[in-house]
Formats: structure tokens, sequence, C-alpha cells
């Protein structure tokens, strides 16, 4: 949270501009400028909000009404209504797109190819900031060290957190680039909290980036997350209540229907009053597979060290999971 209310401050104050773009399917953080960044329900607390901040939609192509030809025209379309809203809002008027590289909580939705470089094309148009929100997929959990960097694409402002310290220590951060940086140098810099840059997370920070580097992390992500991939793609295959699988890494989703063909939706989104994602997720944790649910969606993110023969063994315990809602659910 701490990172991207950074962002947005570094963004206004380089730009000059005040409207910052940020996406419906998103999560950005729970402080008050990060939760108007965010687009799910989790930011209706904090509403009416603040001025400025202007929500589109990301490319979510399963469940679009529109069949697409290919993940090009899809991107096509996408960008094409991206264009439109720039222009409606007054490109003079944005002074950043904030994007998580992949949507991550809400559903591990990966932008189609093209999507991210389109939208870097759209940014340098209208003199934008590009902004990728790296604090869940930053530091190797989709097989490179920022899931930008799947896309050849390459982000004004990179925002991190969780993995950099692993989670034992808080600590998070914002690159920019060069020109941003250069700025500072005359100009100041309004950010800093009283525990910036403490030096037990940054030794923690450094302690764990050099552990991801000397235990070869990366190759074990790409190595075992084609076997993610490949196992959630026969659930999908063999189980009704499968309408969609995405992975990238060790980053994942299973979207759960009650019928493929139609595509409904196991529970309906924010009305769940028989509680039945939470009956799945107890199901999960009496097998001691910890996960979560957003919507109708399971996120499974393994941790990055996991290996082959401990993935498989966790991912029998979605199956046989997955064939209890097939029985019980749909």
């Amino acid at each position: 949270a701490e990172s991207n209310e950074n962002a947005i401050k570094i963004a206004r104050m380089f730009t000059g501009k005040s409207k910052v773009f940020s996406r419906y399917r998103s999560y950005h953080g729970s402080s008050f400028g990060s939760g108007n960044l965010t687009g799910e329900p989790r930011r209706y607390a904090l509403e009416p909000g603040i001025p400025g901040f202007v929500k589109f939609f990301d490319p979510y192509i399963y469940r679009e009404p529109i069949k697409f030809e290919s993940e090009e025209s899809a991107t096509k379309y996408y960008l094409a209504k991206l264009r439109e809203q720039i222009i409606y809002e007054g490109p003079d008027s944005v002074a950043a797109i904030v994007l998580e590289t992949i949507t991550g909580s809400n559903g591990v939705i990966i932008p189609p190819k093209g999507y991210l470089p389109g939208v870097r094309a759209l940014c340098d148009e209208f003199n934008i900031l590009m902004i990728c929100d790296e604090v869940m997929t930053g530091w190797g959990r989709t097989g490179k060290m920022f899931a930008f960097e799947n896309f050849d694409v390459k982000p004004d402002i990179v925002t991190f957190a969780k993995g950099v310290t692993c989670g034992y220590v808080q600590l998070g951060g914002v690159v920019v680039s060069k020109e941003i940086a250069e700025y500072f140098e005359d100009n100041l810099l309004s950010c800093g909290l009283t525990y910036s840059g403490h030096p037990l997370a940054c030794a923690a920070g450094v302690a764990t980036v050099n552990y991801y580097e000397e235990a070869n992390i990366l190759e074990n992500v790409n190595k075992v997350g084609k076997v993610l991939g490949e196992k959630l793609e026969a659930m999908k295959a063999s189980h009704p209540s499968v309408g969609d699988v995405r992975y990238i890494g060790l980053f994942s989703a299973v979207e759960l229907v009650k019928d493929k063909e139609t595509k409904e939706p196991l529970v309906l989104y924010g009305k769940d009053p028989e509680g039945i994602m939470g009956k799945i997720i107890g199901l999960l944790k009496e097998r001691k597979f910890m996960t979560y649910s957003h919507e109708n969606m399971i996120l499974v993110a393994p941790p990055l060290i996991i290996t082959k023969e401990q993935l498989e063994e966790e991912l029998t315990k979605l199956d046989e999971v997955l064939s209890i809602v097939d029985k019980e659910y749909i």
C-alpha cells in the first residue's frame, strides 16, 4: 500500500497532472490513496473517495460477451476502449495509468498478447506515466524477477513489496525511470515515512534477493510452473465445475462455474448467501491446502521453492475437492 501511495505522489509531482487511471478488477492496498486505486469492493468503505481516480476494465477475455478471434483481436478491442476513455477524461489531466501487471487477488487475469506494450504506447502518445504494481507478482512469482519482463514492456514506475523479504519483515519500494529520478535531483521529493529505509528491513531484503539468485529460484519456478499448468489444464478437462484456469510461473487461479457452456459462475459477484466458496476453502484447509478464494475463483500460488513432487501431492488434494464440488455444488 505504501509503495503505491508513493508512486501516485511521484507521478503527480513529476507530471503536474492529477488524474490516475486504474482498473476495476484490482487491489492496490487498503490505505486511503491505494484504496482509491483499488477497483474491487474493498474500496467501498473509502467512498466517495478522492477526486481524480478513474476506473477502467481490464482484459478479462473469459468473461467478455464478445467472442474474439485471437488474443491480438482482444487486445485491439481493449486498447481502443482505453484510448477512448483517456480522450474523454482529457489526456492533459491524466498523470498515470496504474496496473497490476497481472491481476492478482481478483483472479490472476493475464493480459493478452500485445496488451501491455499497447498500454505503453498509449502512455507515450499522451504523455502519461505507466505504473506497474508488482507487489504480488514481483521477485520471481511468474518465472521472471518482475512480471512485466514477460511482456516486453518497460514501465516508468514499478512498485514492490511482499516477496522482497519473503514476508519476514515489512519492506516495500518504488523503482522509477532515470528521467524521473533526475527530475527529483532538482525538485523536492515529498515522500518518506518514519520507518522508511529501516536497516532491519533492508538487511532482510538484501539477504532474500541474494538467496533468490544463489538458489536458482527462477529456474525452479519455470520448471515446476510447467507442471502446475499441465495439471490445472487436466483438471479443467476432467471437472465440469472448472470453467477456466489461468497460470504463469507459480501464479494461478481456478474459476468455478455451474455450467461450462453458459459460463454461469458457481457464485454470483458479491452474492454467496450459502457460503459455498467458504465451504470449498474449508475442504481444502482440512487437507492442509492453504489458499483463499475471490468470488468464484480459487487462487493457487505455491511457495517458489516447492518441488515437483510436493506440488503434485498438493494438487491431488485440489483435484479431490473439485470432485466434491462437481457432485454437491453444480
